[in-house]
């Protein structure tokens, strides 16, 4: 055997020894989603997505269009090269989730006229339930029981009229999150610590790709945009990779 040979066998054994003992680590993806919007923090998060180079994916509220503000950051967002805009209904369900996923005739009306006011007339329409966790996407149904594995229960009647008419639902792995209206939001060292080990894990809906879900709103001050922008640092530092939900 050549001597380069000899080199290439020693060093493809060495490569196989250190995946088998350390596990593939692989690129790691994050996906940066808001919603909500739009709302108090959508304009800084945008100016902060765009100092940064960073993508995200925006589910919006029709009825949050409520101001030439509101639709003046709407129009920011369509026109930013880093921003997926998404359907998260037209009315919130008015926050009366009960109520509104009982009638699902009526639920794919709104989502229906959202997609009207968002401007969206081809579909895959990509889509957030507002007030649960729900993945319905090729022929998978994933609900909070089952996560993140299929569910074995039937699709909600909603939930498939919806994906009937070419729309496409996403729930999330990881929620940074604010326990309480007076409390403020989770530290960047606790979301970050769930967002590795679950990345580290596998345990999401697609190993390697992490869905983490953020609310507009949260970031109306200097200091949550601050610690949004670190968070953002330190997955860069580890070298994650961000994407839109379009690529997921």
């Amino acid at each position: 055997m050549r001597l380069g040979a000899v080199f290439f066998a020693w060093g493809l054994g060495l490569a196989l020894l250190l995946v088998a003992s350390v596990g593939w680590a692989g690129p790691k993806h994050v996906y940066l989603t808001f919603d909500d919007g739009p709302r108090e923090g959508t304009r800084k998060i945008l100016e902060l997505l765009t100092r940064e180079e960073v993508p995200a994916t925006f589910f919006l509220v029709g009825d949050h269009l409520i101001n030439d503000e509101r639709r003046e950051i709407f129009q920011k967002l369509k026109e930013s090269p880093r921003v997926q805009l998404a359907n998260h209904s037209l009315t919130h369900a008015h926050e009366r989730y009960q109520t509104f996923y009982a009638n699902p005739e009526g639920m794919l009306k709104d989502f229906l006229q959202n997609n009207t006011v968002l401007g969206f007339t081809q579909p895959p329409y990509f889509t957030r339930l507002p007030g649960r966790i729900d993945w319905r996407f090729g022929e998978r149904y994933i609900d909070t029981r089952s996560y993140p594995n299929p569910s074995t229960t039937p699709v909600p009647t909603g939930i498939a009229k919806l994906h009937q008419q070419g729309f496409v639902i996403y729930g999330w792995d990881v929620e940074w999150s604010r326990p309480g209206r007076k409390v403020p939001l989770e530290s960047v060292e606790t979301v970050l610590t769930r967002i590795c080990k679950r990345l580290e894990s596998g345990q999401l809906v697609k190993p390697g790709h992490l869905v983490l879900l953020m609310h507009d709103f949260h970031f109306n001050t200097p200091e949550a945009i601050d610690a949004l922008q670190t968070l953002i640092w330190r997955l860069k530092a580890d070298d994650r990779e961000f994407g839109l939900m379009r690529d997921y």
